[in-house]
């Protein structure tokens, strides 16, 4: 049987010295434990991944906002579907 998982995406900007988008140090993210929506950040640790993304020859499945990829690597490799539900947030089947 297939899972649902809902993913709700966010794009974060970080400053430094006055340059958009340069982040705190080169390869660093930031602390972003106490922001709005974020009770707790760890580290997973690195971990090698590889998607491939599959569509209609007419891009069908991209027109509607839909993806199905492949993944391997990581504890969630496999076959995966995604719907859109709202603005920044999709399931994942």
């Amino acid at each position: 049987m297939a899972h649902t998982k809902r993913e709700i995406e966010r794009k974060f900007e970080f400053t430094r010295a006055g340059k958009k988008g340069s982040g705190p140090a080169r390869g660093e993210v930031p602390d972003l434990t106490g922001t709005a929506g974020i009770t707790a950040v760890t580290d997973q640790g690195t971990v090698e991944l590889d998607a491939v993304y599959y569509d209609t020859p007419d891009r069908r499945l991209a027109a509607d906002g839909l993806t199905l990829c492949r993944r391997t690597g990581g504890a969630r490799a496999g076959l995966h579907f995604n719907l859109p539900v709202s603005p920044g947030g999709r399931d994942e089947i």
